[in-house]
């Protein structure tokens, strides 16, 4: 089984993804957050540092972007295969409105013939290209047009969130539709959605017991050795888990501190890592609470040296 770590605006950054695999491990592949390319031409530097070769990269990392037309979907096959990547991603899954209402993520999927018309015009094919893409964004029907339109070119796999646009994380997702779409389609079908434990995983393998990868955001964040108990890997001890998550954070922060400047721009950064990292110790409420509401970076260590005083979670 290959597990891979989807990507969280805001949350699975780069330095997120070095700490981890450095820290943790575990993780067969991960994707960046989606790169967009604006008005300028010009990829943002905060977008660069996602890809470009100053990072320590890998060929586990794949570069995930969003494109609602041919000049940008040709920009960012060019950009990869330039930096030396091997596959790109191309998202047509992303919910947000201030997104889909640009038609690009799940705004993308009531236009096959759109989307057709990118393939054929736009990839060259001088990397390999997946897609991750929702059931459509208004109804679960407007993936099976879309399907249509994609099944001739050569696409390496297809990753489904098996929700609506329009849901965003809200509701359940649909296996009934997922279990259609994999036995209707002719490509790898990749699952991603509510893998948020164990019991998760193995309730999604004897459903659906031909799934050959799985891409997992919110649980791994939620409990970073999820990975490990897939796999059947022995977990570590409590207390080396605790000093394992301790070199994790000091890795994250100080990164962020080598690049950044003033306690605001390091806290702005350092502080949502915590949303997720206070769920791995078991008094996870007050651990957050405390980090929150530090001001400056005094406070801040101070809030850390408490959290790591409390017990980590089984």
């Amino acid at each position: 089984m290959k597990i891979s770590l989807a990507p969280l605006q805001g949350y699975t950054d780069w330095v997120f993804r070095q700490a981890y695999e450095k820290c943790i491990g575990g993780v067969d592949e991960f994707y960046t957050p989606f790169l967009v390319l604006p008005n300028s031409g010009e990829v943002r530097t905060s977008h660069k540092r996602e890809v470009e070769p100053f990072l320590e990269r890998n060929n586990r990392l794949v570069p995930q972007f969003l494109a609602g037309s041919i000049e940008e979907f040709q920009f960012f096959e060019t950009y990869f295969s330039e930096l030396g990547y091997k596959k790109m991603n191309w998202n047509l899954g992303c919910p947000f409105p201030m997104v889909t209402r640009k038609n690009k993520g799940s705004g993308l999927l009531p236009y096959p013939e759109r989307i057709k018309e990118i393939l054929e015009t736009g990839y060259s094919g001088k990397i390999d290209l997946s897609i991750k893409m929702r059931l459509g964004l208004e109804d679960k029907s407007e993936i099976f047009p879309v399907l249509d339109a994609i099944k001739d070119f050569n696409v390496d796999e297809i990753i489904i969130h098996p929700r609506i646009g329009k849901q965003m994380y809200k509701g359940s997702a649909d296996w009934d539709c997922f279990e259609q779409i994999q036995k209707s389609f002719d490509k790898t079908i990749a699952f991603n959605g509510d893998i948020e434990t164990l019991e998760d995983y193995h309730s999604l393998m004897s459903r659906f017991p031909d799934l050959k990868h799985v891409m997992i955001g919110r649980g791994i964040l939620k409990d970073y050795w999820l990975p490990a108990k897939i796999k059947g890997i022995d977990v570590p001890s409590a207390n080396e888990r605790k000093l394992a998550l301790r070199k994790m954070h000091d890795e994250i922060f100080s990164t962020y501190s080598s690049f950044l400047s003033g306690d605001t721009q390091i806290l702005q950064k350092v502080k949502p890592f915590w949303e997720y990292f206070s769920s791995q110790f078991e008094n996870e409420r007050k651990v957050y609470k405390g980090i929150k509401k530090s001001g400056g970076l005094k406070k801040y260590h101070e809030a850390v040296s408490f959290a790591f005083l409390q017990n980590v979670k089984e």
